[in-house]
């Protein structure tokens, strides 16, 4: 029997993510985009907690749908500076609506990068992700996860549109910078959120 959520993001960087973690935990969970139930994208004030801003997501879409609604948000923390809620929207001078996704890329990528200049070329940094599931029935569940990196100051592989800091970091998981990760190594980087997600699903039943 097919066990499906919808996925409350236009991210295909995180669409193909958490497909492919939920397809390690369990291959009969289906992961639905919003485009593939034809939902329009809304406009959630995001100015919460990481928890907040995903329960909101999550409680939002869920009037779209009869299916569960699961929901993220993830900040990057970096030592000396704490918790950086949207890490992508800080390096951005302009409006990202006028800017095109190579744009935004080499703008998040000249930030970061920056940062690690300032601590000498590198400093400890985690990903820090809150998951969001509500229920049809309103029931809410949520989870939590972290990751831990080394930022520094270099492009260290192939750029990733969607994802832009893998290429200036090192998973402590690994010990590899991340953009240059085999699919096994993935899995390893990513193993919170693979946890996070399996703690979801199993509170929900499936």
């Amino acid at each position: 029997m097919r066990k499906e959520i919808l996925l409350a993001t236009n991210n295909q960087g995180k669409v193909n993510r958490y497909r492919m973690l939920a397809k390690e935990i369990d291959s009969s969970i289906v992961l639905h985009t919003l485009k593939d139930l034809n939902i329009d994208s809304l406009d959630i004030n995001e100015d919460g907690s990481l928890e907040e801003n995903a329960r909101k997501k999550a409680q939002a879409y869920s009037k779209k749908t009869s299916f569960p609604v699961l929901a993220n948000d993830a900040g990057f923390f970096v030592k000396g500076k704490g918790l950086i809620k949207n890490p992508k929207r800080i390096a951005l001078n302009s409006s990202e609506e006028n800017l095109t996704k190579e744009e935004i890329y080499q703008l998040v990528l000249d930030y970061w990068r920056e940062v690690a200049k300032e601590s000498g070329g590198e400093v400890d940094a985690a990903w820090v992700d809150a998951f969001a599931i509500h229920m049809p029935s309103g029931n809410f569940y949520k989870e939590g996860a972290k990751r831990e990196v080394l930022l520094v100051n270099k492009v260290l592989g192939e750029p990733h549109i969607q994802f832009p800091l893998r290429a200036i970091y090192i998973s402590k998981a690994t010990n590899k910078p991340a953009a240059l990760h085999t699919k096994e190594e993935e899995l390893l980087e990513v193993k919170p959120i693979q946890e996070a997600l399996s703690k979801l699903f199993k509170k929900i039943g499936f």
